[in-house]
C-alpha cells in the first residue's frame, strides 16, 4: 500500500461520523424555505456523480424535482430553470476546493437570473462558499488526489442530510422516518472499517484487476450514479479507457462491445433490477473471466468473486459499495505497477484554466 489514497480511505470513517454530526445543515435549514419545489443541481466530475446517487432519494423524501446538470450544460443548455419560479427553487453547486471555473460562472449565471445558491464545499474561504447564499461544509479535510475518496464519500453524507432534513422540515416524512433514516447512515458509517479490511483481503485473493485494459461499471437505482462513479475513479486511476451504465441500458448496445479481454463490476442493490444484475452477472461470466459483483441485497451469495456488504434500504448501501469502488479504484493501478497519481496529461487542466486561482 503505498499511495496517499489509501490514507484518505482510511480516514473516511472519521470524516463521515464528523459530517453526519455537523451544526451546518441545521443552520442552513433554518434559512432555507419549506415551499421549495425543484432541486437543481450543478457540478462537475465526482460532484455532479454524488449529486446523480442523491438526487431521486432527495425527491422522494422532499417531493421536489430534482435535475442534475454538469455546469458546461447548466451554462449553454439549460433552458427549463427560465420557467421556474425564483421563491420555490434552490440551486445547489458543489466543488470540493470551491474553485472549479464553471461552477462558479454556473452560480452567477443563477445568482443573475434570481435564484437563491447553497454551496457545498470543504474550503471555507473559497469562491464557492463568499458567492453562494447558503453555505454548508464538507468537513473531510485536504486531499492530494487527482481521484476523490474521502471528499466524495463527505459530498454524499451532506448530501443525503440535507435530502432529509429537508423532507422532515416540510412535514413529508415523520419524525421516526428521520431518525430510522439516520441510524442507517449511521450504522453505514460504522461499518466502513470492516469492509476496507475484508475488501483489501478480497483484492489480495483474487487479484482482480491484474493486467486490466478496460472496464465497464453497471448499476442500477441509487447506485447508478455511483457506477458513474466508479467509471471515473477507475478512469481517473489506471488513465484507461472505462464506461458505465445501468442495468437496462447495458443491453441496449454496449454489451456488444464487451470480450475476454473486458473487466466488468456490477453493484448489486435491493431494487427492482437487482434480478437483471445477476443474470447478467452470470452471463458475463461465460464471455470473460475479469467480472466482479458488490452485492447489497438482503439475500448474500456465496461465490469468490461476489463481496457482500450489509444491505441498507433507504440507501440502497451507497456509502458501502462507494468504499468498495474506491479500495479497487487504487489496488488495481497498484497491482498493475503504476502510481494512481502519475502524471497522465496534468497540464490539461491548468491550459483550460479548470480552476480559478484564489
Amino acid at each position: 500500500m503505498k499511495s496517499r489514497m489509501w490514507q484518505y480511505i482510511k480516514e473516511e470513517a472519521q470524516v463521515l461520523k464528523h459530517a453526519l454530526g455537523a451544526e451546518d445543515v441545521r443552520e442552513v435549514m433554518s434559512r432555507v424555505d419549506t415551499g421549495i419545489e425543484a432541486v437543481y443541481f450543478v457540478s462537475h466530475g465526482s460532484s455532479f456523480n454524488a449529486a446523480t446517487v442523491a438526487s431521486n432519494f432527495l425527491s422522494s423524501y422532499a417531493n421536489v424535482r430534482v435535475y442534475c446538470y454538469t455546469p458546461g450544460n447548466f451554462l449553454s443548455n439549460c433552458t427549463t430553470i427560465d420557467f421556474e419560479d425564483r421563491d420555490k427553487t434552490l440551486v445547489i453547486s458543489i466543488s470540493q476546493t470551491g474553485t472549479s471555473r464553471g461552477t462558479l460562472e454556473a452560480v452567477e449565471k443563477a445568482r443573475r437570473l434570481g435564484f437563491k445558491v447553497l454551496g457545498i464545499t470543504d474550503v471555507q474561504a473559497s469562491p464557492l462558499y463568499a458567492g453562494s447564499d447558503y453555505q454548508l461544509l464538507l468537513h473531510c479535510g485536504e486531499e492530494k488526489s487527482n481521484a476523490k475518496t474521502k471528499g466524495y464519500s463527505a459530498t454524499l453524507v451532506v448530501l443525503l442530510r440535507f435530502a432529509v432534513h429537508l423532507a422532515c422540515k416540510k412535514r413529508k416524512i415523520s419524525a421516526n422516518q428521520f431518525h430510522t433514516i439516520y441510524h442507517e447512515l449511521s450504522s453505514s458509517v460504522e461499518e466502513l472499517p470492516d469492509i476496507f479490511a475484508s475488501t483489501v483481503d478480497w483484492c489480495k485473493a483474487t487479484k482482480f484487476g491484474n493486467g486490466m485494459k478496460n472496464v465497464f461499471v453497471i448499476g442500477s437505482g441509487m447506485n447508478y450514479g455511483t457506477a458513474l462513479e466508479g467509471q471515473l475513479k477507475l478512469m481517473e486511476t489506471m488513465c484507461m479507457p472505462a464506461a458505465f451504465n445501468d442495468i437496462e441500458e447495458f443491453s441496449h448496445g454496449m454489451h456488444r462491445a464487451i470480450n475476454q479481454n473486458s473487466s466488468v463490476i456490477l453493484l448489486n442493490s435491493e431494487d427492482s433490477n437487482a434480478p437483471f444484475i445477476e443474470k447478467t452477472f452470470r452471463y458475463l461470466r461465460t464471455k470473460t473471466d475479469k467480472v466482479m459483483m458488490i452485492n447489497a441485497r438482503r439475500k448474500k451469495i456465496k461465490d469468490p468473486m461476489v463481496i457482500n456488504i450489509q444491505h441498507h434500504p433507504y440507501t440502497q448501501s451507497v456509502l458501502g459499495i462507494t468504499m468498495v469502488i474506491q479500495i479497487l479504484s487504487v489496488f488495481i493501478p497498484e497491482i498493475n505497477g503504476f502510481d494512481p497519481n502519475r502524471n497522465a496529461n496534468n497540464d490539461y487542466t491548468k491550459y483550460m484554466n479548470t480552476r480559478v486561482s484564489v
